[in-house]
């Protein structure tokens, strides 16, 4: 059955590569979201990207003639905030980031200690380490980050994306980062955003959806199909994204349940 012949309660969006490549929209993405709400699917953007808030996001895709609200987004920074509440409750939370991870901190009712500043140099300690991208991070910030991890002997990475694509070229992702935390220390980082389908499951639960209701639409078969797959939903991989090419052939477990150009050719009438 193919995903124009089922009644879905939502249906989970990649942003980047999906929706939007950089700062261009995707022909036939505004469109295609209005079209979901029509049907009565939910739209719920899912983005690995921790940099900003929901707030932030919706914005975006609002300037882009996309229908966003900040309540109907995701970030892995969330999923981030979200595990350690799971874990540890409220605490104090030593990050690396901009304010996408610092408020999605707060608003899991964390105390976020910005690592390598001087809020950190007059704090005791930190429960945890949640690292998410931070283009102006140095070298001394990053030493003091690395002790916190060799301290505590473990760190969560909001996303594992190695490199981003800026323009006709691409720069270091989170991944980058992480790897060169996991390197200095010997700490494998638990990874929050995609392919983990906890964040997957972060969704469902927040927004009380059963994943057979559900489909997971993106371009990047070694993120956004492997995590639908393995969190049990349906999964529609598209063409769109500058990932695809690189992700066509990806040496991964799991086949997306469909393929197409674009969001552009999904629920057609």
């Amino acid at each position: 059955m193919r995903h124009g012949e089922r009644a879905w309660q939502a249906a989970l969006l990649d942003l980047d590569g999906t929706l939007y490549r950089g700062d261009e929209v995707v022909p036939g993405a505004p469109e295609f979201v209005e079209r979901l709400r029509r049907r009565g699917i939910r739209p719920v953007f899912l983005t690995n990207n921790s940099t900003r808030t929901p707030r932030q996001v919706a914005d975006k895709l609002n300037r882009m003639g996309i229908t966003a609200e900040p309540d109907e987004v995701c970030t892995s920074a969330e999923a981030s905030a979200h595990q350690l509440r799971e874990r540890f409750g409220p605490a104090y939370i030593g990050f690396v980031g901009l304010d996408g991870v610092r408020e999605a901190l707060v608003e899991f009712g964390h105390r976020a200690v910005e690592l390598g500043t001087p809020e950190h140099d007059g704090h005791p300690g930190v429960a945890a380490v949640v690292v998410g991208l931070d283009p102006e991070i140095t070298y001394r910030r990053l030493t003091a980050v690395c002790a916190e991890v060799s301290r505590l002997g473990a760190f969560i990475l909001t996303n594992g994306d190695v490199r981003l694509p800026a323009g006709d070229r691409f720069v270091p992702g989170n991944g980058a980062l992480g790897a060169f935390i996991e390197t200095a220390t010997g700490i494998r980082p638990y990874v929050a955003g995609k392919p983990n389908p906890d964040f997957v499951q972060f969704a469902l639960q927040r927004y009380g959806l059963d994943p057979d209701g559900v489909l997971l639409i993106g371009d990047n078969r070694r993120t956004d199909v492997l995590a639908g797959k393995l969190a049990g939903v349906y999964t529609v991989q598209v063409q769109s994204g500058v990932q695809y090419a690189e992700t066509e052939s990806a040496s991964t477990p799991l086949e997306p349940d469909e393929v197409h150009p674009s969001v552009a050719d999904l629920f057609l009438p």
